[in-house]
């Protein structure tokens, strides 16, 4: 009864703040309605958006957008990255990350750009504590900047990134206090502390905390007071003092739902409660808590929310053996995964991610240009100064003396352009691995769906199975129900099977695509190179549907495990078994059907050492290309379709990386053979 009257009384309090804020957000409505003011409009609805971020982000969206439009019409930039982060957050809390990123960044690059400190509104009007638009344009900027990259660190945090989390906390703490903006500072503090707990940097976590707290103090903004309290708590929880954080906890909730109400914050307060009584055994009050931040979760209709609850019920189901209730919301959180973590939308952030790292990188090298330019003007001036003094000092020395300056700079040009040159190299050595990359993409998708199919079909399978269970069960029909039950349990060790197949092909791709580490271990060549032969195939197949080859395999069983760095040798493999593609198609397409394409790979063991060898019966290579067909930028292939870097590193993996050899067997007409050689005792 007591609990049923703490729930009732919970929910007056929240039933209240809603109230209390929906009155609010009218009364700003109707301001909006009757105003012809676009500043005034403008104001109202930074202030409907601001609200709303935390309530319903549908509704955040569409007034964001609002936001947006009415900016762009008073040609006010910094508002304008303001409305667009406003719509990132409210993509943020609907779940669709790829959305976020792109608009986050957007008003990322506004932000970034001085030039939107020209034309600023100006005065005092009531807004929100964050917002001081009598500071001067160049604080409103840092303030605006500040914020972006603190959303972005939201972002990050949600999608599990931590260490990336953490970089854009600290960039985001560094921006606002150039800013002065304190209000700021103590939310990113108290989110920079979360992000130090999250990688389990205690210490870290309590200073940031405790900034927060006194920043809170200082200037009376207690919004997030409900989140300061809340990481207090966890930071006593991960000492061990679950007292002191259940403490906190309530007084989270408390700050969150009756002070100043902040449903994230009840939601959270009330699932770490929840997990404390459920340590303790106390089940009764955890379902209590669970069922509180259940309701709230519901009404904002947030994915992360709804994900964390369902969790905590569904392990709460577990532990009373409810398990009709358990499977419920486990299938409820494996719809939310597949919407927050699909392929298409983790494959549509990391595109994003990459193009701004690239857009960053880009804006660096731009910026170390002009100090470059700077410091190159500053010393030609310099030396016009000083070449002038020179020549009323020291006429009869003057033309020694710009010899020599000429050399200097002549020097200096030419360690640049040798800097330059070995930047490039190095570019383009990336981006020749970034190609394998792509060579493989579309073989690595083929390869995943085929245990991805497997896993739905038995989840299906089980599923019905289930039903059968119970049917069974309820007729009291035991031999069946046991029989049943085994069908299931070896059903879901196929499924684990499969997971792990995929789960071994996405670390493979990985493993590709991360810079070489220069350790080597022992590797099973037969099985590398059988992958990359299936991975390179599907991978051409799916760029050209017309392309078909008879694909062959011999390999070496008596062979054991080699020490290689595998991604390198990976690669080589892979480019060789991609050049024999493409020269067996281009044949193909001169011939037509009198001609039979075919790739052969295979490994041998010979003596102290192992041959991978790639065979084809293409047209062979002439002995003019077959001079220079190690060399570095020569290609055969038309303008834009190689780097000519390919069989260049190929040549230096194996030769100065393995001590090896990689040589070619050709006959015009006939087709050609690459021959990889590696020490046993490498």
């Amino acid at each position: 009864m007591r609990r049923r009257i703490i729930y009732i009384i919970f929910y007056l309090f929240v039933a209240n703040a809603i109230v209390a804020q929906q009155l609010y957000l009218d009364s700003l409505k109707k301001e909006i309605a009757v105003s012809e003011n676009d500043t005034i409009k403008l104001i109202r609805l930074r202030n409907i958006s601001r609200v709303y971020s935390e309530l319903y982000p549908d509704s955040a969206f569409s007034y964001s957008e609002k936001l947006l439009s009415i900016s762009q019409k008073l040609d006010l930039k910094l508002d304008e990255a303001n409305a667009l982060r406003e719509k990132a957050y409210a993509l943020l809390n609907m779940g669709n990350y790829p959305r976020s990123l792109q608009t986050i960044l957007a008003a990322l690059k506004i932000a970034e750009d001085p030039k939107s400190e020209q034309r600023i509104l100006t005065g005092k009007y009531a807004e929100d504590a964050l917002v001081n638009r009598n500071a001067s344009p160049g604080a409103q900027r840092l303030s605006e900047l500040g914020f972006i990259h603190q959303t972005l660190g939201i972002l990050y945090t949600n999608l599990s990134n931590y260490e990336k989390a953490l970089s854009q906390y600290r960039e985001a703490r560094q921006v606002a206090e150039r800013s002065g903006n304190v209000p700021l500072q103590s939310i990113i503090n108290m989110t920079l502390s979360r992000a130090y707990l999250n990688v389990k940097k205690r210490d870290s976590a309590s200073i940031s905390l405790e900034k927060a707290y006194n920043q809170v103090m200082q200037v009376g903004y207690k919004r997030y007071l409900g989140s300061i309290l809340l990481n207090m708590g966890r930071i006593y929880a991960s000492e061990g003092n679950k007292q002191l954080a259940a403490e906190y906890y309530k007084k989270a909730v408390v700050a969150s739902a009756y002070q100043n109400y902040y449903p994230r914050g009840v939601v959270a307060g009330n699932l770490l409660l929840a997990d404390l009584y459920k340590q303790s055994g106390q089940r009764d009050s955890s379902f209590l808590y669970i069922k509180n931040a259940l309701d709230v979760a519901i009404d904002l209709n947030a994915p992360e929310l709804l994900q964390r609850s369902y969790k905590a019920l569904a392990d709460y189901y577990k532990t009373v053996n409810n398990n009709d209730s358990a499977v419920k919301y486990q299938s409820l959180i494996i719809n939310i995964n597949d919407t927050l973590f699909n392929t298409k939308q983790t494959q549509q952030f990391q595109n994003i991610d990459f193009d701004e790292q690239q857009r960053q990188q880009q804006v660096e090298a731009a910026k170390e240009a002009e100090r470059v330019k700077f410091r190159m003007w500053g010393l030609i001036t310099g030396l016009a100064v000083f070449l002038f003094i020179a020549i009323i000092l020291y006429r009869n020395s003057l033309q020694r003396r710009k010899a020599n300056e000429l050399l200097s700079q002549q020097k200096t040009e030419l360690e640049k352009a040798l800097a330059s040159l070995k930047t490039t190299q190095n570019q383009l050595v990336q981006s020749e691995k970034m190609a394998s990359l792509g060579e493989l993409t579309a073989g690595i998708a083929h390869e995943i769906q085929n245990p991805l199919n497997f896993v739905n079909n038995f989840s299906e399978v089980n599923a019905e199975l289930i039903d059968e269970l119970k049917e069974e069960l309820g007729k009291d029909n035991k031999p069946q129900a046991i029989e049943i039950a085994n069908d299931i349990k070896e059903n879901e060790e196929k499924i684990i099977f499969h997971g792990k197949r995929a789960d071994a092909i996405v670390k493979s791709m990985l493993q590709h695509s991360r810079s070489s580490t220069s350790k080597k271990e022992l590797t099973d060549i037969n099985v590398l190179a059988e992958e990359y032969l299936r991975l390179a195939y599907h991978g051409m197949k799916a760029k050209d549907k017309s392309f078909n080859v008879d694909i062959k395999s011999d390999l070496d069983n008596t062979i054991e495990k080699v020490n290689v760095i595998q991604q390198d040798i990976g690669r080589v493999i892979l480019n060789l078994i991609t050049n024999a593609f493409y020269v067996v198609a281009e044949k193909k397409q001169q011939r037509g059907d009198d001609y039979e394409p075919i790739v052969t790979v295979s490994t041998k063991k010979a003596g102290n050492k192992i041959l991978i060898s790639v065979r084809d019966n293409g047209n062979g290579i002439s002995q003019k290309v077959l001079d220079k067909i190690f060399q570095p930028f020569f290609t055969t292939k038309p303008t834009g379709q190689g780097t000519g870097l390919g069989l260049s590193l190929s040549y230096d993996i194996i030769t100065k990386g393995h001590g090896g050899e990689l040589k070619v067997e050709t006959k015009e007409g006939e087709g050609s053979v690459f021959i990889i050689s590696i020490p046993v005792n490498n």
